[in-house]
């Protein structure tokens, strides 16, 4: 993952795991919407239920496992915004480790649930937190 990314952190509850004592792989894309999330609001000023968003795709690679007591990171950036959609790469490590990358693709919809256009808004705090620049989200 080139450029900015955004760091996320979250430690592994009980929940998490499979009867095995693994994290459950869908719980990796639970962390990563997560992540989003805490991305949309910190950095863009928007909350996610606030907004309405469907995943059109999903793409996941597992690395390894995460065990139970590990704190995982999903760092994450903003890698296209078109003109109706946006894609996300992620990648998660466990107490350092990678254990997976992923891409998503998000598209905004309008209250009747047609796409619609990403807001200049957001395209703009998304470009300036790339560049750098970390103000206050509007």
């Amino acid at each position: 993952m080139d450029g900015t990314s955004y760091g996320y952190t979250t430690d592994v509850r009980y929940r998490d795991l499979d009867p095995r004592g693994h994290v459950n792989h869908v719980v990796y894309v639970s962390y990563m919407e997560q992540a989003k999330g805490a991305f949309l609001r910190e950095v863009v000023g928007v909350a996610l239920d606030e907004v309405n968003t469907v995943v059109r795709s999903l793409d996941v690679e597992y690395e390894r496992s995460i065990e139970s007591g590990q704190q995982v990171t999903v760092d994450l950036r903003v890698e296209n915004v078109g003109e109706t959609s946006f894609t996300i790469a992620y990648r998660l490590s466990a107490d350092g480790r990678l254990v997976a990358t992923a891409e998503t693709v998000s598209v905004l919809l309008d209250e009747r649930g047609k796409p619609r256009a990403i807001p200049d808004r957001w395209r703009r705090r998304i470009e300036e937190y790339d560049r750098g620049d970390r103000g206050e989200p509007m």
